[in-house]
Order: C-alpha cells, then sequence, then structure tokens
C-alpha cells in the first residue's frame, strides 16, 4: 500500500506516518483531529460538510457527542495550525454546510529516512512480510509504549482483515492504494445522438445530456466534466482517445436518445477510457410525463456501475410534457448565448407549469446574464433575476442553480455580500460539479477582496469545464486582479485560441500589458478591442494620437470618443478609468458614482482593480465602498 504526503506553506502531512511536521519539526495533535486534517487536505478547495465528516470519523461509534466532536476537532487544528476563523490561511468555515481547506497543497514524496537508535527502544530488525504474524515486543518497551504499540498493530491487522473481506472503510480508501481494483475519479457524458431522424430535435437530445450531466453531478467525490467542454466533441469526428486525452477523464459515458410521440427511450453505456473496456450498458423506456423519472434511474444506473452512490432525490412530481420541453429548448438556446430566445422559452414553460422551479432557476440564470449580452439594464432585469430565484428555491429547496444565480445577482446588483456567500456556497454544496457555480463564487470573492481564494476557485472552474471559452478568459481575468500578470497574459492568450473576440480578449491584454509598464502594447489592444465594441470610433485618428502625443493624450482623446457613443452601463466606469489615468480624479469620482447608479459590474470588483491602487487612501474611493456596504 502507498500513502500520500501533502506539503502546505511550512506544514507537511505524512498519512503513512500519521504525523504533521512545522520546518521538520513534529506536532503534537491528537488522533481525531489529525484524522479530521488529513480528510479536509485530501479534499483541498472542496466543501467537506460535516455530515461527511460525521460518516468518515464517528460512523462507528455509539454515545458520542459528535456535533462536539467536529468543533473540539475543528478548533485544536487551528491552534496548531496557528490559523482561526476570522481570516482563516488554512481551514475556512463554510456556513450552514461545513469547512473547506484553502491553502494551496501540493502532494510530495515521502521521506525515506533510515532508523535510528532510542534510548528506550532498540532497533528491530524489518518485520516479516506476513501481515497476521503476531508482533513480538521487545522487554525494554515501557509499559505505557507497550500498551500503544499494541493497540497500533492490531488496529492494522483489524484494517487488513476489513480490506480482504468487506473492502476498505470510506476514510481509509482515501489513503489505501488496492492494486486490482480501478477507481473511477472523473467522468465525462458525451452528447446523446439524436436517433429520431428529426434534426429539429437536437435541442431536445442537448437537452438531455445537460440534464444528465447535472444529475451525475450530484455525486460526491466524482468530477463530472461541464456541459459546455463535452459539447465540444460534437460532430468533431474525433477518436475517443482523444476525446478522452482532452477532458484527462476516467470514463465515459455515451448514448442515444428517441422520442417517438410521447415516448422517449435512452439507451446509454459506461466505458472505462482508460482501458476502453465497456463496463455496462442499459436501455431505459417511459412516457414523456415521466421523463424525469427516467433520467433519475439512468444516473442511479450509471452511479451504481462506477460504484458510486447517488443519494436519491426527492420524490418528483411529474413535469407537462410541454413545459419540459419549452425547458429544454431555453437551456439550448441558453448555451448558445441566444438569451432574447433562451428567455422566451423559459417564460413558455412557467407559464405551462408555474411549479416548475428548474424553468424558474434557469429563468434566472438567463436574466443574470442579460445584462453582458444588452438586453436590458440591470434596473430592469435583476429585480426579475431575484423574484425567479426566490421561487425557485420555495418550490425546490434543493435547486442548485436557484442559489447561484441568486447569490450571483446579490453580488453584482444588491450587494448583500452576506447573503450572497451564503447562497453561492449552497449552490457549490448542491452541485459540486457546476463549473458556474465556481465562476460566480469567484466573483464574489474578488468583490469581497480575496483574489487569491477566487483564483483556486477559478481553477476548479477550469478543471471542470476546460474547454470553455468563458471559463477560460474569466480564469485570465481573476489572475490579472489577483496581479499575477505574467500567468494572466499566458491564460487570456489560451483563451484567445480557443474564440475569436477581440472586444472581450483585447481589452484585458491591454489592461495586462498596461500594468506590466508596455504602453505600445496596451494601446495597441484597446483600439483592436474598441474596433470591435465600438466600431463608431475613428480608430486610426486615435492611433494617431498616442504617436504623435502620447499616453495620456491618448486617453483624453479615448474619452472624448465614448462621450459621443451610445450609453451602457458601464459607459460611466470606462470613463471614470481613463481620468484616473491622466489623474483627473475629481471627474474619475464623479463617472464612478454614475457607475454605481446604473449598477456596471466593474464597480464591484474595485477592491481588487489594479487601476485602483493610486486612490485607495482617498475618501472618495472610501465612499465608493461605503455605498456598496463594504
Amino acid at each position: 500500500m502507498s500513502f500520500a504526503v501533502y506539503q502546505f506553506g511550512e506544514f507537511r502531512l505524512d498519512c503513512g506516518r500519521f504525523e504533521l511536521s512545522q520546518a521538520g519539526r513534529r506536532l503534537k495533535l491528537e488522533r481525531k483531529p489529525l484524522e479530521l486534517l488529513v480528510l479536509l487536505v485530501t479534499k483541498h478547495g472542496q466543501i467537506v460538510t460535516r455530515d461527511e465528516i460525521a460518516k468518515c470519523l464517528w460512523e462507528q461509534e455509539v454515545f458520542v457527542d459528535i456535533e462536539h466532536g467536529i468543533n473540539t476537532a475543528i478548533r485544536k487544528i487551528r491552534q496548531t495550525l496557528g490559523d482561526g476563523p476570522d481570516l482563516p490561511q488554512f481551514v475556512q468555515t463554510i456556513s450552514g454546510s461545513g469547512y473547506r481547506f484553502i491553502a494551496t497543497v501540493t502532494a510530495v514524496e515521502p521521506e525515506v529516512t533510515e532508523p535510528t537508535q532510542s534510548p528506550d527502544v532498540p532497533i528491530e530488525p524489518p518485520a516479516r512480510p506476513e501481515i497476521f504474524a503476531a508482533p513480538s515486543i521487545p522487554s525494554t518497551v515501557r509499559p505505557r509504549q507497550r500498551f500503544w504499540l499494541v493497540a497500533v498493530l492490531c488496529a492494522f491487522v483489524l484494517i487488513a482483515i476489513a480490506i480482504l473481506t468487506v473492502g476498505p472503510h470510506p476514510f481509509a480508501a482515501r489513503f489505501l492504494h488496492r492494486p486490482g481494483r480501478s477507481t473511477i475519479g472523473s467522468l465525462a457524458v458525451l452528447p446523446l445522438q439524436n436517433l429520431s431522424g428529426d434534426p429539429s430535435q437536437e435541442y431536445f437530445a442537448d437537452g438531455m445530456t445537460d440534464e444528465l450531466i447535472t444529475e451525475l453531478a450530484r455525486i460526491p467525490n466524482l468530477r463530472v466534466v461541464s456541459r459546455t467542454s463535452v459539447m465540444a466533441s460534437k460532430d468533431s469526428h474525433r477518436s475517443l482517445a482523444d476525446i478522452v486525452r482532452q477532458l484527462d477523464v476516467d470514463a465515459i459515458v455515451e448514448g442515444s436518445i428517441v422520442r417517438s410521440g410521447d415516448r422517449i427511450r435512452i439507451t446509454a453505456q459506461l466505458i472505462d477510457a482508460r482501458t476502453d473496456r465497456h463496463l455496462w450498458a442499459q436501455s431505459f423506456e417511459g412516457p414523456a410525463s415521466d421523463v424525469l423519472s427516467l433520467q433519475d434511474s439512468v444516473a442511479q444506473q450509471i452511479a451504481t456501475q462506477a460504484r458510486f452512490v447517488l443519494a436519491a432525490p426527492a420524490p418528483r412530481t411529474p413535469v407537462n410534457p410541454a413545459a419540459y420541453d419549452a425547458y429544454l429548448r431555453g437551456r439550448y438556446f441558453l448555451n448558445k448565448q441566444d438569451l432574447s430566445h433562451s428567455l422566451e422559452s423559459f417564460q413558455q414553460a412557467m407559464a405551462l407549469d408555474p411549479t416548475y422551479a428548474s424553468a424558474y432557476a434557469s429563468y434566472a440564470s438567463a436574466l443574470d446574464a442579460a445584462t453582458t449580452f444588452g438586453i436590458g439594464t440591470p434596473e430592469q432585469v435583476m429585480p426579475k433575476a431575484i423574484a425567479a430565484a426566490q421561487r425557485a428555491i420555495q418550490l425546490d429547496p434543493q435547486n442548485g442553480e436557484a442559489y447561484t444565480a441568486l447569490g450571483s445577482v446579490q453580488t453584482i446588483y444588491q450587494w448583500d455580500w452576506t447573503a450572497a456567500e451564503q447562497n453561492l456556497t449552497r449552490g457549490i454544496s448542491l452541485n459540486p460539479n457546476d463549473s458556474i457555480a465556481e465562476f460566480k463564487y469567484a466573483v464574489y470573492l474578488d468583490a469581497v477582496g480575496r483574489p487569491q481564494d477566487a483564483v483556486t476557485h477559478m481553477r476548479r472552474a477550469l478543471q471542470l469545464d476546460p474547454l470553455s471559452f468563458l471559463v477560460n478568459r474569466r480564469l485570465g481575468a481573476t489572475l490579472y486582479l489577483a496581479r499575477q500578470y505574467d500567468a494572466a497574459l499566458a491564460q487570456i492568450q489560451r483563451a484567445a485560441e480557443m474564440e475569436q473576440r477581440p472586444a472581450s480578449i483585447d481589452n484585458y491584454m491591454s489592461l495586462i500589458y498596461e500594468q506590466k509598464g508596455d504602453h505600445d502594447q496596451a494601446v495597441q489592444h484597446d483600439l483592436t478591442a474598441l474596433h470591435e465594441g465600438q466600431p463608431q470610433l475613428d480608430i486610426a485618428a486615435l492611433l494617431g494620437v498616442y504617436r504623435q502625443y502620447g499616453w495620456q493624450s491618448y486617453w483624453r482623446a479615448r474619452t472624448r470618443g465614448l462621450l459621443t457613443t451610445t450609453a451602457h452601463p458601464c459607459t460611466a466606469y470606462e470613463i471614470g478609468i481613463d481620468d484616473l489615468r491622466i489623474n483627473q480624479l475629481d471627474h474619475a469620482f464623479e463617472s464612478f458614482q454614475h457607475a454605481l447608479d446604473s449598477h456596471c459590474f466593474y464597480m464591484a470588483l474595485i477592491r481588487v482593480d489594479p487601476l485602483f491602487d493610486s486612490v485607495r487612501h482617498d475618501s472618495r474611493y472610501a465612499a465608493l465602498l461605503t455605498r456598496m456596504h463594504q
């Protein structure tokens, strides 16, 4: 068996030796707190619920106050690490859910050391390989040491017996490698083939793929690749090996779907991507009115075959088939960023079935994105998003998408930071494989001044959706806000290779080069972004101003040009930033107040925006934060 060793900061956690050390000095930590630390570290970056902790560490014990035990263990871990709950560096409390280990963790090679002579215990020859051999205890061991030595050896014997008979305990399974059994740790659901013979039914096949991904994503400790990345394989004619390599998964789900009249048939198969071995295949058929139960059956069977436990969902109310069809159309258009048709389809679904929680949740998500695509102002759209998300939660308190949408709007529109974090973390807890939930939480973390945590969650989002242009681009923006300019530039360039969107790529390239001190590149990329986003501006004239008069004159001319364009929610922010660059602070802060009036998205991020570094001690900057309840 092999054991992992982890390094975080100056601490080293050796799971094999069950030791925690700091700068080479072994630290004293009791058994339960150390077990809990191992659990948190091995799942670093993920929320570990109190229920999961209780099941892993206290499941076999009776007459124990588990809640008190967890609280005590967390307190002792923090004391040992010099950590605290208010400004945590290692263990973060997730209100109403559990805990997350937030420090950067690196797996390292175990140290191989020569045995040293102890004054009390002589060096013994290596033990025989038979694991059931009776332990020989030297007479020189003191009675207390003898007791613990016997206890430890007996514990290992019992563990070995359990592993050889009924399999490892869930906690031990995290650290004990069992040759011969290949665990599936990650999975991708490839787009279901539409076998109806009707191309107009493609939205239905794509929608059912999306729903199956969402259902499987509820499985704890299984990474399920998000929709955007798997849809990139559709009609690509790439080999399964290429898809697996790009998505970096252990298993693949392939299948097809046929809808004929009011009947639906789904055929699915599970393939071990590492061996190309077919593990399972089955067909499922049912009426369209019972499509949600049909999805549940498919997901449950896949989970069983992958040797995971998928908690049974709450009893499903049969959905109106027409409402479900409209909902799938809405998801189809939302994924294609066709917000107008998406909103229209979700409204149809809600009208056909006013109790359909998923329709309300997705409607809230679409509204949250609408202003980015120029559909309405925040004042027109966001109150509707809040109402829809709250209605979805009322109808289905386990709908993770609704919590994520609500938390996102509370971040960028209401500036209700406490409620936003509660809802965003709840969304992640319910949908641990939702890249959008991680994306939205990263935005929140930047907004409250935690840029390094934001990077951690955006990296998690990218792991879940590696081929998403939006996720790749946002990670670049998050690295920029964290002042990691070289890494930000490389990430933005990767996003640019995926899609050509100058208005949303070159603007960040310009900002990065500005912070790196390369004004020529900053202006060149800014002009490229303006040409895409503001085609009515005279780009050649602006370039001429820069070449003839320099940096500050360029921004003055740019501001004059923006004043002649059609205003959008962030026009005032852009003008204010231009005024900051030329030290026109009175005009800048006046523009920022107007940007707050229009709820510009970028204003929520001023705590980490490098462009505000020069005015952080200005009382007018503090007034902006106060207005946003910070």
